[in-house]
């Protein structure tokens, strides 16, 4: 290898010729440095073409150009090794490169562009300011790539002219090597024609072999219990998401084998899930089993009912949110509400859109709204997609960790996380709910139980000063909460049944203490046990009961 020899590897016009040809003499070349010119074919499977130059050079400085391109930084070579030198990990200098690729794939529909071109249609391309010399990026447009390693191109994946510069960056990453894009005051390229347009079976190809490299990766938590029509919509809901780069954790309580017999007749082949079969434990036990499930490898997760649905680019279009606005807390959207058979159901209350364009929501204000309201305006867990590290112990639901048996998954845990951070929402149904007789939140003792967890989290964000900070706000939270409450108590008094429910005497008992928390400046004070208890083998056989 010759390290004091630049190649300039340039794709030629029509007319067989580069557009760098008639200029090259006009570039400044380093002293004691040689440049050669090799040119090469435009279109086709470019990637194969890149690698046969490369192949033909000994020179250790490489630098591919794109049809019509133009060197403007008469001292460019110089740059260029000052650059290189700077860090041998350095592998590649483009002009313009993505901090974070797009779910799509796509560079120019990415946040966070760094650099500049101009184009000779006389447009140009002004990205984000670059702070300091240079910016690592993931990677950059094909219009310029300069190397100072050769790494073999990926001539086998794309036969067509496009994600080549993309995959070329990801090859060099793998190995360890910086891709940057250096501070241009001017742009120091003049490009070709601008290109939007791109091949959608190479997209796929692309997303396919590099979506584990570039993109988080995302768990996604499906607790079910004896229903296998529902759970193969819901799971085939999953695989069928545009996000590639997934990790599926399912854990089933069935008393039956019909659900487990399916899993290994029809998905025991997807390495991305992971399976459990529990037909000696509870629906409780089911929970935690799902509840404790952590990959340390996924900083993002959804919880998935197995009676709802994911469209298909759920993931995708929320993650592109997390990208774009690293603050993020969690995401959410509009879920529509089907019935049994999937038909679309008229719009509940709280299921109603919030708002009519993807708007980015406060985690005070959104937090606020449902303490006053007590109102889930967010979603159920199907529909919220997580940042994980400001989930309960990191991976856990719920506000405090204290609502034990009375826990509902959703708005405390949401309440946590918009503690940490804001939300985005998005008008569009990413999601759907699905309304039916088996729904745990058509059962009233369920209801009971949400009504205490209201009261446990509103006692909880006042202890903690959160969201409700006035004194007459506080009382309207409460006196909001003694209505839901009071409108449940008088519906049980006419079925002794539920009124003598361990659950309906604990709601009597957290009434009381409510109500009198109004003669005590909100100051909510009662003593409530709420242990889970676990029925849980002993190892022996035997199943015994421990604290959750």
């Amino acid at each position: 290898m010759n390290d004091k020899k630049i190649a300039v590897i340039a794709q030629c016009e029509a007319n067989g010729i580069s557009a760098i040809r008639p200029y090259l003499d006009a570039i400044d070349v380093p002293q004691g440095y040689a440049v050669e010119l090799i040119e090469v074919p435009s279109g086709g499977n470019v990637a194969d073409t890149y690698q046969r130059a490369m192949e033909q050079s000994d020179a250790k400085y490489k630098v591919y150009l794109s049809p019509g391109s133009i060197l403007l930084r008469l001292n460019f070579f110089e740059e260029m090794l000052r650059i290189f030198t700077q860090d041998p990990a350095i592998g590649i200098i483009g002009l313009i490169g993505a901090k974070q690729l797009s779910t799509s794939g796509v560079l120019v529909q990415s946040m966070f562009i760094k650099g500049r071109l101009v184009f000779s249609d006389d447009t140009g391309f002004f990205g984000e300011d670059i702070e300091g010399d240079m910016e690592d990026v993931m990677a950059v447009s094909g219009d310029l790539v300069a190397t100072q390693y050769d790494i073999p191109w990926r001539r086998d994946l794309f036969h067509t002219d496009c994600f080549w510069a993309e995959a070329q960056c990801i090859e060099f990453r793998r190995v360890g090597y910086r891709t940057v894009v250096p501070q241009q005051e001017a742009a120091w390229l003049l490009a070709g024609a601008k290109e939007i347009s791109y091949d959608e079976a190479s997209r796929n190809v692309f997303l396919d072999t590099y979506s584990k490299d570039i993109y988080p990766l995302v768990s996604i938590i499906i607790p079910t219990f004896e229903r296998p029509h529902y759970f193969r919509l819901a799971l085939e809901s999953v695989l069928a998401q545009t996000y590639r780069n997934l990790d599926i954790f399912i854990t089933d309580n069935s008393h039956n084998t019909e659900t487990a017999d399916m899993m290994r007749r029809d998905f025991s082949d997807d390495p991305r899930i992971h399976y459990e079969h529990h037909p000696s434990y509870g629906e409780a036990e089911n929970w935690k089993c799902a509840r404790s499930y952590d990959n340390p490898n996924a900083p993002y997760v959804n919880w998935l009912m197995d009676d709802d649905l994911f469209m298909p680019d759920k993931i995708a279009v929320m993650m592109d949110a997390f990208f774009a606005h690293p603050d993020l807390s969690l995401v959410t959207s509009y879920r529509e509400c089907i019935d049994a058979d999937g038909n679309k159901l008229p719009d509940l209350p709280v299921t109603s859109p919030i708002a009519q364009e993807v708007t980015k929501f406060s985690g005070e204000l959104i937090g606020e709204y449902i303490l006053v309201y007590q109102g889930n305006i967010i979603g159920e867990p199907s529909t919220v997609l997580i940042k994980k590290l400001f989930l309960l112990n990191g991976h856990d639901l719920g506000f405090s960790g204290k609502e034990g048996k009375y826990l509902i998954s959703d708005f405390p845990t949401w309440l946590r996380l918009l503690s940490q951070g804001p939300m985005v929402y998005f008008p569009t149904p990413l999601s759907k709910f699905r309304i039916h007789d088996g729904n745990e939140q058509l059962q009233y003792k369920c209801h009971a139980g949400a009504i205490i967890c209201w009261a446990l989290t509103i006692r909880e964000a006042i202890e903690r000063d959160m969201y409700i900070h006035d004194l007459k706000t506080r009382r309207a939270v409460i006196i909001g909460w003694l209505r839901l409450a009071g409108n449940a108590l008088f519906l049980a008094r006419m079925t002794p049944e539920l009124w003598e429910t361990p659950e309906f005497q604990d709601l009597l008992c957290v009434f009381a203490a409510m109500a009198d928390a109004l003669r005590k400046d909100c100051r909510i004070d009662f003593d409530l046990d709420t242990t889970l208890r676990l029925k849980m083998d002993s190892g022996d056989g035997t199943m015994i009961e421990i604290p959750y």
